[in-house]
């Protein structure tokens, strides 16, 4: 029998079962998507089923009415919207309710809740992302973004890459809203230290008391102005360089995010919807482009350098075989 001209691969891509039918893009008010496990859930915001939700269609819901106060309009009027740090999806699951599959944008670093995402919401963006920016998405290419529970875990450095990149991303008259831990989150930490002093504590209290190892000090620095990280990391590739707890004052955030073209409109404290303080802001108008503190740095220049110098090899050589 003669040896078949196409590779293994080839053939086992070919003999795969063919699908009876092509996925539907999902429409929430037709079908109603899957949950993850719970435990998914749990590990990922703390809640889950209901409670979970209740929190995203609150969050939604407020920031969608700013948007209608300080931006363009609605959610449902918007071009593109962007969940950051998407997680399992119910902050994305719930914008759906007011915007088309293909008009949403899910970002995430982890890889296999961007597969869950894609999975259980067909038809929407969702892309993984590395814990540095830059992302894919275009200059100006989103109206309004959210990120529910992610600038409140980010390293400063984290923290402004990320708000230079949404900069570059948000359009003009665009709208961010991110939440952030702010000073009652102080009064958690010593709240938990007394906990596990008389001896009166759960594993979470117990894992808080330890987030600074000079609570006065931290706050200190908080008042100043200072955005205040201790590293946890969180599991897989949330490490601890980047990833962990962070207090953010009101003069960081509005020093950090003026800078990159946001003012900020709303500013609710925690407490009030929810356990972080909620910050609602705007995009200026644009003005000259400028490069995020990302791209001018030593990893980003080297990373850069290490994928370039192949292909200055290549073309080099090829110059040289053609004179």
């Amino acid at each position: 029998m003669a040896e078949s001209s196409f590779s293994e691969q080839v053939i086992a891509f070919a003999r795969a079962k063919a699908m009876e039918a092509l996925p539907t893009v999902i429409d929430v008010r037709v079908d109603t998507p899957a949950n993850p496990p719970e435990q998914i859930q749990l590990k990922f915001v703390g809640l889950s089923y209901e409670d979970a939700y209740a929190e995203a269609e609150t969050f939604v819901k407020v920031t969608d009415e700013f948007a209608v106060k300080h931006g363009k309009g609605d959610f449902a009027s918007l071009g593109r919207v962007l969940d950051f740090g998407s997680g399992w999806g119910r902050i994305t699951r719930t914008l759906l309710t007011k915007v088309p599959a293909q008009q949403v944008h899910a970002l995430d670093v982890d890889d296999q809740m961007t597969a869950l995402l894609n999975l259980t919401l067909p038809g929407i963006n969702a892309l993984t992302v590395s814990p540095e920016p830059p992302t894919v998405l275009g200059e100006a290419a989103i109206d309004a973004a959210l990120a529910f529970s992610v600038f409140s875990h980010l390293s400063a450095t984290a923290h402004e890459a990320w708000a230079a990149e949404f900069g570059r991303i948000i359009a003009p008259g665009g709208v961010v809203a991110i939440t952030v831990l702010d000073a009652a989150f102080f009064a958690q930490i010593a709240g938990s230290q007394a906990a596990v002093a008389a001896g009166d504590t759960n594993n979470f209290a117990a894992l808080l008391a330890s987030t600074f190892d000079d609570l006065p000090a931290a706050e200190a620095g908080f008042q100043r102005g200072e955005l205040q990280y201790a590293s946890s990391g969180g599991g897989e590739m949330r490490t601890g360089d980047y990833y962990g707890w962070a207090a953010a004052p009101h003069q960081y955030v509005k020093r950090v995010w003026g800078a990159a073209g946001f003012r900020i409109v709303e500013w609710v404290p925690s407490g009030v919807l929810f356990p972080q303080a909620l910050v609602f802001m705007v995009r200026g108008a644009a003005g000259p482009h400028r490069v995020p503190r990302w791209a001018t740095s030593p990893v980003t220049r080297n990373v850069v350098s290490r994928r370039l110098r192949p292909l200055a090899g290549r073309v080099k050589r090829a110059l040289q075989k053609h004179r």
